[in-house]
């Protein structure tokens, strides 16, 4: 029986890839470097660290890990404030209804934890929301499952009984590795993400609803039958 939905934040509550990249490009512009967005979209779905560790070895640049961190977050948080955080077109709406529903709510983000409260509470969705885990609270980061495994633990329900709501390739397949159904979300600004393991697609939240996510519950699970 289907009792809780895990949403991915970025890119799917929020549609804040492009902002992120904008605040790498930022930190690597003192050293006259540049990557592309389609370099960029290889990382989606992952920790911080992995991308920043690949842009200073790649780069060879003159700073360790937690020292460029600290400059992608102050760029990042000038963004949001100058530009405000851009919300995922139907997602409001979409958490009320699950949550009307009956339904548990968790964010499973790769984004460090303060990143996620201030993001969903800019939107005005925290109250959704009955946990929020970070992908830097676990050993593993996705394609591994342990993020959502965190949260179906610290929301009491089973994996089994767990849907996730994805738009990277690294998330689906942590979503199956976790044995839990998904719905892979095709978002334009996450790049050509293979979600081909999700359940199903949608390239749109106003499609989406308690029944619809019963639907795709429903045909995991006679998948696994």
């Amino acid at each position: 029986m289907l009792r809780s939905v895990i949403f991915d934040m970025d890119g799917v509550l929020v549609n804040s890839e492009p902002v992120h990249y904008h605040a790498y490009l930022m930190v690597l512009e003192r050293w006259g470097k540049t990557f592309s967005y389609e370099e960029y979209k290889q990382y989606i779905g992952t920790v911080n660290a992995v991308i920043i560790d690949g842009l200073i070895g790649r780069f060879h640049l003159p700073i360790d890990r937690d020292g460029f961190n600290g400059l992608v977050k102050e760029y990042k948080e000038y963004l949001y404030r100058r530009d405000g955080y851009p919300a995922v077109d139907g997602i409001p709406e979409l958490l009320k209804c699950l949550k009307d529903a009956g339904y548990l709510l968790a964010v499973a983000s790769s984004s460090p934890y303060e990143a996620i409260i201030k993001a969903t509470k800019a939107l005005k969705i925290h109250s959704y929301f009955d946990i929020f885990v970070s992908g830097e609270s676990v050993e593993h980061s996705k394609p591994a499952p342990d993020v959502f495994l965190k949260a179906a633990k610290a929301l009491g329900t089973a994996a089994e009984d767990c849907l996730v709501v994805e738009d990277s390739c690294h998330g689906v397949h942590a979503a199956k590795a976790a044995g839990m159904a998904s719905i892979g979300f095709v978002n334009p600004d996450s790049g050509n993400q293979d979600l081909s393991c999700a359940t199903r697609l949608t390239d749109s939240f106003r499609q989406v609803d308690a029944a619809f996510v019963e639907a795709v519950y429903g045909e995991w699970k006679k998948g696994r039958a």
